[in-house]
């Protein structure tokens, strides 16, 4: 049986690792080493993209809504948002800055301006917001939260913390080993992130190579002299 994985099962596995005083590693705090997890998965984030669906409920009169205090996470890609059931089109901001009166009328277009997400139209009170969206991983606030990231990412976020644990410490040589162990695990998660089918277009490194091409003569030539008669 797998163990379950949490923020406080990683934050075990670093401290078992340190063994910085007796066997707990008890000289380094929580929030040291869930901010190292934390800011492991921010560098992840680019190999790592959760797609992922939101709902939320509107306010009467607001049109805009930041999606980072939404979803709690940076947005990459805002896909298809739906509002009351109806999909919306996303229309350049230029299109909501050339209105006169934008608050007016039904609801039917989106805009996006940073992580802020605007409708146009009359906002009505408790409409509901589907939103279909690509987004890092979300950060570990709580001892009991599993990490988005897929299992086989753990190392990767406990040599991190590692590192950053051993530089607090200044201990620079472990610091650097760890960052090296970390930065090798990030390659090996970027090559197993490659979809299949994007992989089989991918350049790739031979360990034989095909034997030379043997020209063809044009001319032939004879083992005899021809100046002496046959």
């Amino acid at each position: 049986m797998k163990t379950r994985r949490t923020a406080e099962h990683l934050i075990k596995r670093v401290r078992e690792e340190l063994r910085a005083e007796g066997p707990e590693g008890g000289g380094y705090s929580d929030f040291i080493i869930l901010d190292a997890l934390n800011t492991a998965l921010d560098d992840l984030s680019d190999i790592f993209t959760i797609r992922d669906t939101q709902t939320f409920n509107t306010v009467e009169g607001q049109n805009s809504y930041n999606l980072v205090e939404i979803l709690g996470v940076e947005v990459f890609e805002l896909i298809r948002v739906s509002f009351d059931g109806k999909t919306l089109r996303g229309k350049p901001l230029d299109v909501l800055l050339n209105k006169s009166v934008p608050e007016e009328g039904p609801v039917r277009e989106w805009f996006l301006w940073g992580h802020e997400l605007t409708f146009s139209g009359n906002v009505e009170a408790d409409k509901e917001v589907k939103l279909w969206v690509n987004r890092g991983p979300k950060f570990l606030n709580e001892f009991k939260q599993i990490p988005d990231t897929p299992r086989y990412a753990d190392e990767a976020l406990v040599s991190y913390a590692l590192s950053v644990c051993y530089r607090e410490s200044k201990d620079f040589e472990r610091a650097f080993q760890y960052y090296r162990i970390y930065n090798n695990r990030k390659a090996e998660l970027l090559s197993r992130s490659v979809p299949q089918t994007q992989r089989d277009f991918l350049s790739q490194m031979r360990d034989d190579y095909a034997s030379p091409f043997r020209g063809s003569r044009r001319f032939f030539y004879k083992d005899y002299d021809p100046r002496r008669d046959d």
